[in-house]
């Protein structure tokens, strides 16, 4: 696997592939340009379908009309998210229902609407994220962050959430180059779901801070043939462009 990772870095194979994400995130970086945004929260999701990473399934909607019909499409248990006109912590402002089956979606709708603009009335709400919830064994969170715009350096932290545990374990990183971040691959269930991520990231060094969120899914640890971790939130921000 360390040669796999050698040969993806050694060869260059980060800043030639992925040519959908890369023409997604051009135009990313345009709009977030003239729109002066510091980050972007849907639009990360977007792109990062773009480079290969497996997202939780999830539609936009605006109306209260939409949601039902979404709703059944997607299946239940659901997460409901508001997507604001500013990247915010959801769970801090109220924005986020979990657990949503068909009989809440009438009150969880307009209560997570409703939240954010008693809390935040600075915000412009512009819909909602409906997602499919992700049931698993661990949750993993991913940042890397970077204080000049150059591929290299820059911190990875990974937070693991494991089930049953109350506090999660951490591991911190500052990577000089491609050959240290070559060795320290050394998750082999993760290894395509981290390709894409890493060519983003050396890609587009406008990029400060990149943070992801993954539900590692049961047969993901018990099968022969393990499902990949599933994406469920990603937030990017931005240097000023």
């Amino acid at each position: 696997m360390l040669d796999k990772w050698r040969s993806f870095f050694k060869k260059g194979e980060w800043d030639r592939g992925f040519p959908l994400g890369k023409k997604k995130m051009k135009e990313l970086l345009e709009r977030v340009k003239k729109g002066k945004e510091e980050g972007v929260n849907l639009e990360a999701l977007e792109v990062l379908e773009f480079y290969g990473l497996p997202l939780a399934r999830y539609r936009v909607v605006r109306s209260r009309e939409e949601i039902y019909q979404v709703a059944e499409e997607l299946g239940y248990p659901l997460v409901l998210k508001t997507i604001a006109s500013k990247v915010i912590h959801k769970g801090d402002a109220g924005a986020v229902a979990l657990e949503v089956y068909r009989e809440d979606v009438a009150e969880a709708y307009p209560a997570i609407l409703g939240e954010v603009a008693t809390r935040m009335p600075w915000l412009t709400l512009m819909g909602v994220l409906v997602q499919e919830m992700v049931e698993g064994e661990e949750r993993r969170e991913v940042k890397l962050e970077r204080e000049q715009k150059k591929p290299f350096p820059f911190r990875w932290i990974t937070r693991f959430f494991k089930k049953g545990e109350e506090e999660p374990m951490e591991r911190a990183e500052e990577v000089e180059g491609e050959e240290q971040l070559s060795s320290l691959m050394s998750h082999g269930d993760w290894e395509d779901v981290y390709k894409g991520m890493w060519a983003l990231w050396l890609q587009y060094p406008q990029v400060k801070r990149m943070e992801l969120e993954f539900i590692y899914t049961p047969e993901g640890f018990e099968s022969s043939q393990p499902s990949p971790p599933k994406l469920i939130d990603a937030k990017l921000f931005f240097f000023e462009l």
